[in-house]
């Protein structure tokens, strides 16, 4: 258990951390998530993936909704974005061995984790209805 001492420290640390405090520092920081583009959800061309949707869902048959083969081609899509950006990290350490690449390749494992999780939800929801 804190003690007063403690709590009180808190608190007046609490004062002086609160964010940005002008218009330029807050739209900057509202950025923040947004850097790489991989955190969005959105397809840069819904028409590439409405035409992979159209593929799955002819390759597998009729008993496929329309839903279910877009969340699949959703999901493959993501999963080709963080791939391809993934290649041209290991590229460009090829040219020299940067920390801040490191890094940045580390932190994508983050990103191809939830696009397989959303592949498996998809590939999940395929199963049900083909049941």
């Amino acid at each position: 258990m804190a003690s007063i001492r403690q709590i009180e420290a808190n608190r007046s640390n609490a004062k002086r951390s609160t964010g940005p405090k002008t218009a330029a520092g807050k739209t900057r920081s509202s950025r923040n998530a947004l850097r790489h583009g991989l955190a969005r959800s959105d397809i840069s061309d819904p028409a590439e993936a409405e035409n992979l949707a159209v593929a799955i869902a002819s390759g597998l048959g009729h008993l496929v909704t329309p839903d279910a083969a877009m969340a699949l081609a959703r999901s493959k899509l993501a999963l080709l974005r963080i791939r391809s950006l993934r290649q041209a990290m290991l590229g460009a350490l090829l040219t020299g061995p940067l920390a801040v690449d490191l890094k940045g390749l580390q932190g994508l494992e983050r990103y191809d984790r939830a696009a397989l999780v959303q592949q498996r939800r998809a590939l999940r929801l395929l199963s049900l209805e083909r049941g």
